[in-house]
């Protein structure tokens, strides 16, 4: 790419021109007259992280000097009244831009009822005139304006950008507001001018905001000096600019009336998507300011040389969980001394320095490493806090000061307080580039509305001189259902420090007989240097499990001994320091509640259990994973999200799985993305991006179901259909009753109306009762969660119980979901009748009935069905209404009709010969067979037409050897001589004949009549 300088156009015209030195460093020596028109890319730089590359037509303009590019202002609506970009990086694009499939454009309300009483003609010929654009060479891009403020693209398809060739592109118009703003940027342009008779003022109160990243310096007009103290930047509109009458690289002063800082102001230059009413600036500047949202800005009226060099700089560390680790002490001081010398940096007393560090390398870190130079990704940040400042003769100094390496002595003493800026007042996370952190909706998120108000209401009472001594404990039934996101999100949104001990990293060898002792004092280590320096806190210890066992499971007595010690010795941490560092607040977590002891839960105020993310939930976590911000995290390609992604799709698709999953399933699409997208000329017809489409999302959802359903349990959706299932025709009706009704129409029981959620199937052996049971999960979209009797089994008491109790909180999580029992009879007898010593089988009775009571009401989505051959064995108590109450008996077929329905329905994916005839057969078949038994027939059927090809192959090579004297063996025919017909299979009529006259029924007659007795004597009772 070269740099070249670049101008804006009013014309209307769509096309740009660029300099002939500019057209010669591109493309090489041009004619005297260059007639054609050519394409270039033009990067603008850009005040976000992720600049779009535009491909425009071009002529050559001779009245340029110079490498210039000048491109017309409706590119990006930019305001030519206002101060511009003036530095772009251009491109030679050598080949034709690829014709659009479809582009479609937002018309202003008014305009579109005008357009619609046109022919399609008459509108493309009005767009076409309006919006300059040449068939089959404008270049037009998502997010065009076409003209302000009637016409916008949308969306462009398949590409962000390419060319409109009126015959083969597909143009929507679709149909916008009246209130349609002409561009965000003009709201401000009124103030640019003055008012009559009014001057610049001297003081102007206007709103503080926090930069969401470094500016690169070409967007710094005039250019600063490589020595200027840019942590002191702030930037502002030409409109306050004008109104304070200063020029772009004045200083300014900020104050808040108690507190007062010294900045350089940069003017925003245009296209910016900025507020103009507001001033941004740096965290370090933030910080200082955190009472205050509005600060009063007013010229700087001193001279940087009249600032005082401070002769000594004492700065201590504010307290906090990194700058508490030895091993993180060199690479911060490092860092800290080359961030004050490496500009003539502008300190106050008192002042904030945030430093950032690379965690991970710390460790390695040393003075002979640091003079090497090392591509460090800083992931962490501490802050500093000038405490005392002394000028020559020891005089204190209150005001501004600068540090001279030469002159200046620092040292660094000491431990203060101070809570870290929270995020809605001061994004560091993001202007740093530290790793974001998923931040909660409290409206869909309950569990963390209610966790966000239990640390607020503590640091609340702690601001009040109150000790509540909180804690807390987070618990799931899942692993990675972001319990520790959670605890991160609260506390760096409120502003307090986190201490974060993860029990499951503590040293292994600790297990020992003093195992207990041994793993609370290194607790104890890990927060008593680090709690009186930062109160208010959580500490939060993760993975409780870890270092708890079970006491009912366990027979040694020393290990039992040692395991209630652990809960009591824990127990009397969380008293000790709760009442000793008033704020303090206590957060566990854990997947295993039942493992906790009674001494850890009777001193645990709060338990708030983390559940798998429901849909609405996962809507929310998808679009967060799939933002611009978080998708290209550390990453070195571009992505964006494609046209076809709908956000709602990919949460139904992913019902049970938890956001380690989500992150996975987009870190997979990403790469199937970047597989399918690797040349470099579909990633300039994209605007530099790589677009991760639904197909790569779902790709990657079914990779991520493959690989952890039998890990996790998450239940999937079976691949059976209405199509697959022949001569139920009733018994679907009934189904689309029963669960059709709640999906649909959800609201018709949002008055407290019990709904049906249980089904029974009930009939003889092989009449489709699971493959039934199947295709209602699959027609709904509904997860199929299969459970057999042995599953749920276990040798210690009220295990078993709990299996079943698991069973149904798993198919909570993957909500919308079917739990299929098959063979009921054996998970639920009759009560009372069982031999099994401890009563097994009625405790688990009995919890069934409780988890299928809970349906009814709050079992929004969960569905169970249940097969049996013996309805008469069940427990009486499971029929009633509200559990098992749609009794469905499937039973054989009882007409020629029925069986021709299940025929072809076996046989939709064979290949028939024309001689078959379905009803003929079924005419010919008893009405003895179930639906097993017909499967049956048509795998014979199959089987016996792939015996007689296999026959017919024989005799085809043998022929085939004598005519070509050939020694070839059947192998090596099919690679070599075999034709498309050799390999079809056509199954015929003498197959299946003979297939039925080997085939033996898998019900008798007398057996059937003793089913259909059972079902007689069942519904009559």
């Amino acid at each position: 790419m070269v740099i070249a300088n670049l101008v804006f156009s009013a014309s209307g015209t769509s096309l740009a021109s660029v300099s002939r030195e500019l057209y010669c460093t591109l493309f090489g020596p041009a004619p005297d007259e260059l007639k054609h028109e050519f394409y270039v890319s033009v990067q603008l730089p850009s005040y976000s992280r992720h600049a779009k590359t535009y491909v425009v037509q071009s002529t050559l303009n001779e009245t340029l000097e110079g490498q210039v590019v000048q491109l017309p202002s409706k590119i990006e609506d930019v305001p030519l009244d206002t101060p511009l970009i003036d530095l772009c990086k251009v491109e030679a694009v050598r080949e034709r831009p690829p014709v659009l499939e479809s582009v479609t454009i937002e018309v202003h309300g008014s305009l579109y009822e005008e357009l619609t009483k046109l022919s399609e003609e008459d509108q493309l010929r009005f767009l076409q005139i309006r919006g300059d654009l040449r068939d089959c060479g404008t270049v037009v891009r998502a997010g065009q304006k076409l003209f302000v403020p009637w016409c916008q693209i949308l969306d462009c398809v398949p590409y962000y950008q390419g060319l409109i060739d009126l015959q083969r592109t597909r143009i929507l118009l679709l149909k916008g507001t009246d209130a349609m703003e002409s561009c965000h940027l003009r709201k401000g342009l009124e103030d640019l001018k003055l008012r009559p008779n009014e001057g610049p003022t001297k003081e102007l109160r206007i709103m503080l905001r926090c930069l969401e990243q470094p500016i690169e310096r070409a967007l710094l007009v005039p250019a600063a000096d490589t020595d200027d103290d840019d942590s002191l930047f702030v930037f502002a509109s030409a409109a306050v600019l004008l109104r304070l009458g200063v020029t772009s690289g004045a200083r300014v002063t900020l104050s808040d009336g108690a507190t007062s800082r010294i900045a350089k102001v940069f003017v925003l230059l245009s296209p910016n998507h900025f507020d103009s009413d507001a001033i941004y600036a740096t965290p370090r500047l933030v910080v200082n300011f955190a009472e205050a949202d509005k600060v009063v800005v007013s010229k700087y009226e001193g001279e940087m040389a009249e600032l005082p060099v401070a002769s000594s700089v004492s700065i201590s560390r504010v307290g906090s969980w990194e700058n508490s680790q030895m091993v993180y002490q060199k690479i911060i001081l490092n860092n800290l001394t080359n961030f004050i010398t490496a500009k003539q940096r502008i300190f106050y007393k008192d002042d904030l320095v945030p430093v950032t560090f690379d965690s991970d390398f710390s460790a390695m870190f040393s003075d002979q490493l640091n003079e090497f130079s090392v591509d460090y990704h800083d992931d962490s940040l501490v802050w500093f806090k000038i405490d005392t400042v002394k000028l020559n003769d020891d005089i204190p100094c209150e005001g501004a000061f600068r540090i001279d390496s030469k002159v200046t002595k620092l040292v660094t003493c000491n431990v203060s307080s101070s809570p870290p800026p929270p995020l809605s007042k001061c994004d560091y996370v993001s202007y740093y580039g530290l790793e974001p952190c998923f931040g909660y909706d409290r409206r869909v998120f309950d569990y963390a509305k209610r966790f966000h108000d239990i640390i607020t209401t503590s640091r609340k009472c702690f601001q009040h001189g109150m000790n509540v001594g909180t804690t807390v404990m987070l618990h799931s039934s899942s692993v990675s259902v972001g319990k520790t996101t959670l605890v991160r999100s609260t506390c760096r949104e409120l502003g307090i420090h986190l201490i974060e001990i993860d029990l499951l990293q503590l040293d292994p060898h600790m297990n020992s007989s003093n195992s207990t002792v041994n793993i609370v004092a290194l607790i104890r280590a890990k927060i008593e240097n680090v709690l009186p320096h930062t109160a208010p806190s959580v500490v939060y210890l993760a993975h409780l499990e870890g270092v708890l066992e079970k006491e009912d499971q366990i027979s040694d007595p020393a290990s039992l001994k040692a395991a209630k010690s652990m809960g009591i010795e824990l127990a009397k941490l969380f008293t000790d320091y709760t009442e000793l560092y008033p704020g303090t607040v206590f957060v566990c977590s854990t997947d295993a509640l039942d493992v906790v002891p009674e001494a850890i839960r009777s001193k645990t105020k709060f338990e708030i259990e983390v559940p798998v993310p429901t849909e609405t939930q996962r809507v929310e976590i998808f679009s967060w994973y799939l933002s611009p911000d978080v998708l290209n995290f550390n990453a070195s390609q571009q992505f964006a999200m494609d046209h076809d992604v709908t956000i709602s799709r990919l949460a139904l698709q992913s019902a049970g799985l938890t956001p380690i999953d989500i992150r996975s399933i987009v870190e997979s699409a990403k790469v199937c993305c970047y597989q399918r997208s690797k040349e470099k000329q579909h990633m300039l017809w994209q605007g530099g991006y790589r677009y991760i489409n639904s197909a790569d999302l779902s790709a990657a959802i079914n990779k991520a179901r493959d690989e952890f359903s039998d890990s996790i349990g998450a239940p999937k959706i079976p691949n059976v259909f209405w199509e697959d299932i022949g001569g139920l025709e009733m018994v679907k009706g009934e189904i689309l009753d029963t669960i059709d009704m709640p999906l649909k129409f959800p609201e018709l029981f949002a008055s407290g109306m019990k709904k049906r959620s249980g089904i029974l199937f009930y009939g003889p052996p092989g009449t489709g009762k699971t493959l039934l049971a199947k295709a209602v999960a699959t027609n709904f979209s509904l997860n199929f969660f299969s459970v057999k009797g042995p599953e749920l089994l276990n040798m210690y008491i009220g295990e078993s119980e709990a299996n079943v109790r698991r069973v149904f909180q798993r198919a909570r999580d993957a909500k919308p979901c079917v739990i299929f029992f098959d063979e009921l009879d054996s998970v639920a007898p009759k009560r009372g009748n069982q031999g099994d010593s401890g009563g097994v089988m009625d405790r688990i009775v009995s919890q069934l009935l409780a988890e299928l009571d809970g349906l009814s009401t709050g079992g929004d989505g969960l569905f169970v069905i249940g097969a049996t051959n013996r309805p008469d064995l069940l427990d009486e108590a499971l029929l009633r209404p509200g559990r098992f109450d749609k009794l469905l008996y499937l039973g054989i077929s009882d007409t020629n009709e029925k069986q021709a329905n299940i025929l072809r329905a076996l046989t939709r994916k064979f290949t028939l010969d024309p001689d078959v005839s379905l009803d003929d057969l079924a005419a010919s078949c008893p009405f003895t067979y179930t639906g097993a038994d017909f499967y049956a027939l048509c795998s014979d059927a199959m089987l016996n037409a792939m015996t007689r090809i296999a026959g017919n192959v024989d005799e085809k090579v043998a022929s085939y050897n004598r005519a070509h004297n050939k020694n070839y063996s059947v192998r090596q025919w099919f690679d070599v001589i075999a034709t498309a017909e050799d390999t079809s299979i056509t199954v015929c009529m003498q197959d299946f004949v003979k297939a039925q006259r080997e085939l033996v029924p898998s019900v008798s007659e007398g057996e059937l009549n003793h089913y259909l007795a059972i079902r007689d004597n069942f519904e009559s009772s």
